[in-house]
């Protein structure tokens, strides 16, 4: 279940760091999509658009399979969010 209210649903961060909740909001459009967090402290934000979405192929039971792009977003988000590498 997603917690949401005024257009914005939160995010928890690392279980180390419990000041780290993120509120924000992501969608998508036909070919494209976009996210946008800020920290409830204000210390960090993050916007990131991409114009292409649903890039991965299925399987032959019809799921999708990782792609490269996936895992590169997911580093990004974590840089991005938390000043991970």
């Amino acid at each position: 279940m997603i917690e949401y209210g005024l257009g914005l649903h939160p995010m928890d961060g690392p279980a180390d760091d419990p000041g780290s909740t993120f509120w924000g909001h992501g969608g998508t459009v036909w070919g494209g999509g976009a996210l946008a967090m800020t920290r409830a402290d204000g210390r960090r934000q993050m916007a990131v658009a991409v114009n292409l979405q649903r890039w991965n192929r299925l399987d032959s039971t019809g799921r999708p399979q990782p792609h490269p792009i996936d895992a590169a977003l997911m580093d990004l988000y974590r840089v991005a969010m938390y000043g991970e590498r």
